[in-house]
């Protein structure tokens, strides 16, 4: 089940309730850690189908999925990840800055100071950054969590398309 445009500005009404109530999904205080943790949950159907859909369709299905729990990012948050790896990637290096390349990295993210999590693609926000680019988490059942298949499939071709970017076209093709 896709998102509706409907579902999509449901969603915004939800994250600006929340910011005006200091909550998330309904739940205060501690409480709110559980319902992320349980929005975790539900979305990791959605999203490793996506990477597995990936992997099969452009990879011939030569990646591994891996899947990060939701735990400490280092900085007073949590972040909990859902990343695509596979040899050819794990060979190539950045062209720019000569690094090995990190994983597509879809990451449900809640820094420190935040109301909720936010999806964003790759891994930490910078919480004090002058713009953000990332989605409101409002799901709380599994019917929400599938209507984000479509925002999940944006997130993980971009980051597909960003392991091209930073090395080239051969991380992906297995072929010279």
């Amino acid at each position: 089940m896709l998102a509706t445009p409907r579902a999509c500005i449901d969603g915004l009404r939800r994250h600006l309730e929340d910011l005006r109530t200091d909550s998330y999904e309904g739940a205060v205080g501690p409480e709110r850690e559980a319902r992320y943790r349980a929005a975790f949950d539900l979305l990791s159907i959605a999203a490793t189908g996506v990477l597995s859909d990936i992997n099969e369709l452009l990879l011939r299905g030569t990646g591994d999925i891996l899947v990060q729990p939701p735990g400490p990012d280092g900085h007073g948050g949590l972040i909990g990840s859902w990343m695509l790896s596979w040899p050819a990637l794990r060979e190539a290096r950045n062209r720019m800055t000569g690094k090995a390349l990190p994983p597509v990295t879809i990451s449900a993210v809640w820094p420190a100071g935040f109301v909720h999590p936010h999806l964003v693609v790759g891994g930490t926000v910078n919480p004090r950054a002058e713009s953000l680019v990332a989605w409101p988490m409002q799901v709380a059942s599994a019917e929400e969590a599938a209507q984000q298949e479509s925002l999940l499939w944006a997130l993980a071709t971009a980051e597909v398309h960003d392991r091209i970017y930073q090395s080239s076209w051969r991380v992906v093709s297995g072929r010279d």
